[in-house]
């Protein structure tokens, strides 16, 4: 019975383990297939950050950017303002600025950085940075943005159960920058080697003892020490002391610790990393410390509870299990304000958003024009640049701004919200007004952006062309460009009373001895206005047996138009079963819409049957057609409707390195 038992109990275990081997890379194994030779921007680099926070490495993670918190109080420049301020000085309010800075960190990585839970927390850091803009440098606050990329990757080489791989790292640099960015951080270096390099120069040059260092580190050291009892303080802040570099511990003037509780320190984590590695299965669920939308919900009064943290219990919702624990000392209440925290009240008390305002100015970027754009990319992993983002759309003929806004500064209370009217007008007809609107608040580094869009029109109803036939120009569409030329210069551009023209170009395909039918829509649409009369359009196709004729179809072509919508307007070509595949098809039809005048409009359809579809055509190898059309056939289109049928001349040339 003993031998049967120990042979289950191997068995069970040889699978459990086999298990733990198979799995335990399965997050990595994702990470490498879905993002293997793919740019990153930050958004994916966000989404590989958080894989491999959440699931991989969530304890070494946090306790590493601890730590990297606690080096930047080795830097005389950053204790002494955390001195100055008390809020690093004194345990008792250590532990809220570090829960503090952990939420609005979190807010930011575990929602979108474009979400409204993410711009609330990174426009609150912004604020608070802004508090204190005239003592803090940018080198400050670059080293500390440093220390967040490097130091979760130092410690995961060093403790945990693997590495970091390069396109980890990347994208843990490529989410960071971009954070870097939006808190207004200058000159953050290109690459990953680069900021490294920089971080590691900046310390060797800056990190030496001073008094507010000693302050600022025992402060922080007492909130790491408070979770033990009082007989193991004493050993673990010699452990806690060996965890950390030799130029941060005389730079805090920390005591030096026995060379053996280093050995046993590093020992027993790379023991914990090899258990890990191929004992343990990994985490299927993320820990996220109840911050994620689905576990920490707005209460009724706009608040957001907590269900995990780091030092302190602030901002976690009491319940019954909480008081079944009397041996945890610290336990949420409303001492540590157990009804939730609001993302503008956090940071300290005196700003907590009771009594704030802000202040904000609006400026266009058509009023401040750049002609000249720039982008360099160093990154190992690439990165995107989006051109758009830069430009600006045309603008009033008259020099004025197409779009205003109402009112361009002012100042918001804390808890208020702040009406801008948009007011847009265009003087002449374009579908393609746009300006890039930037919002400064309280004079913060980094701007917030929108885009305003805008389709002008100097009369109600209007037909959105698809292709602009007013223009005599080649066409990029294979077998037809000679044929559009054709239309453009039939098109008497002196003519009196000329209607606007407008050019369907359809593209029939023969497969299989069969012609498939080719089809576009027309965009026919009623402005609304805000003065004068109000009414619906409507528009009438006119001379519909003209264009029957020639296999052309419109469905719809008498309707009416509600004010402020458009109507898609099917235009259908079959071409007859008798049609030459070598020819091509014009036909002209009027329009007549009637809004707050009556207009016309003439429609030139062109259609041709796509030859590359033919299965004869596709099995010739030797032969190119080069098809022309005879500069005979060219005659004028008149206003009314009209159709003809354009004879296409082939010409053959022979591939003489074909030839046999």
């Amino acid at each position: 019975m003993t031998i049967i038992t120990a042979a289950m109990l191997f068995f069970v275990v040889s699978i459990y383990l086999c298990a733990c081997r198979y799995f335990r890379f399965h997050h990595l194994k994702y990470i490498l297939h879905k993002y293997n030779n793919v740019r990153l921007d930050y958004q994916k680099a966000l989404e590989i950050s958080r894989i491999q926070v959440l699931y991989d490495f969530p304890y070494t993670t946090e306790l590493s950017v601890s730590f990297a918190l606690f080096k930047t109080y080795g830097i005389p420049s950053i204790s002494r303002l955390l001195a100055k301020t008390n809020q690093l000085a004194h345990i008792e309010t250590a532990g809220r600025r570090a829960e503090d800075t952990s939420i609005l960190l979190a807010e930011c990585f575990l929602n979108d950085l474009d979400s409204s839970r993410a711009q609330m927390a990174m426009a609150r850091i912004n604020y608070l940075h802004s508090l204190y803009k005239n003592s803090i440098s940018n080198d400050d606050m670059l080293y500390t943005l440093s220390l967040f990329i490097l130091e979760p990757i130092r410690w995961a080489k060093k403790y945990e159960w693997r590495s970091l791989v390069p396109i980890e790292q990347e994208a843990r640099f490529i989410y960071w920058k971009e954070m870097g960015e939006r808190m207004g951080i200058k000159n953050i270096p290109l690459t990953l080697n680069d900021i490294n390099k920089w971080s590691i120069d900046y310390e060797v040059k800056y990190m030496i003892y001073s008094k507010d260092n000693q302050i600022c580190g025992e402060a922080t050291l007492a909130l790491f020490l408070s979770f033990y009892p009082d007989c193991m303080q004493k050993f673990a802040r010699k452990v806690l002391i060996s965890l950390i570099d030799e130029r941060l511990r005389l730079s805090m003037g920390f005591e030096e610790v026995p060379h053996w509780i280093k050995q046993v320190t590093t020992r027993l984590l790379r023991i914990r990393a090899f258990l890990l590695r191929h004992c343990v299965l990994p985490r299927f669920y993320p820990t996220t410390r109840g911050q994620v939308t689905p576990s920490c919900p707005m209460t009724k009064d706009g608040r957001y509870q907590r269900t995990g943290y780091i030092f302190e219990p602030w901002y976690m919702k009491e319940t019954w299990f909480n008081t079944m624990l009397p041996f945890i000392r610290k336990q949420p209440s409303s001492k540590y304000k157990s009804h939730g925290f609001r993302t503008e009240e956090l940071g300290p008390e005196k700003f907590s958003g009771l009594d704030t305002q802000v202040s904000f100015r609006i400026d266009l970027a058509s009023q401040h024009v750049n002609n000249r754009i720039e982008q360099e990319n160093k990154n190992a992993w690439g990165s995107t640049f989006d051109l758009n983002k830069h430009m600006i759309g045309p603008q009033n003929l008259s020099g004025k701004s197409v779009f205003d806004i109402s009112p361009l500064n002012g100042i918001i209370s804390a808890g208020s919200k702040k009406q801008l009217t948009v007011i847009f007008s265009p003087d002449h007809d374009s579908d393609f007004f746009s300006d890039l609107v930037h919002i400064t608040i309280s004079e913060q580094p980094v701007k917030l952006e929108f885009r305003l869009r805008g389709s002008g029109r100097q009369n109600t109803m209007y037909i959105r062309p698809l292709d602009n036939a007013n223009v005599i120009q080649k066409s990029l569409l294979p077998n037809i460009s000679d044929a559009v030329t054709m239309q453009m210069q039939t098109i008497d551009p002196n003519e009196k009373g000329l209607p606007n023209n407008i050019v369907v170009i359809l593209c029939a395909q023969m497969i299989n001895g069969k012609y498939v039918p080719a089809q576009r829509e027309l965009m026919i649409g009623c402005a609304g206005i805000t003065t004068g009369s109000k009414r619906n359009g409507e528009y009438t196709f006119d001379n519909l047996k003209d264009i029957n004729t020639e296999g052309f179809n419109i469905d719809n072509p008498k309707s009416s138009v509600e004010m402020g919508t458009e109507k898609a307007v099917k235009i259908t070509w079959t071409p007859p079963s008798s049609f030459d595949i070598n020819e091509a098809c014009r036909a002209t039809i009027t329009v007549t819409t009637k809004g707050d005048i009556s207009r016309t409009w003439r429609v030139i359809l062109v259609g041709y049957i796509d030859s590359t579809s033919s299965a004869d055509k596709r099995s010739s190898r030797v032969t190119k057609n080069r098809q022309t059309l005879a500069a005979s056939t060219r005659s004028h289109a008149s206003t009314v409707g009209t159709s003809q049928r354009l004879p296409i001349q082939q010409e053959n040339t022979t591939d003489n390195n074909n030839t046999t």
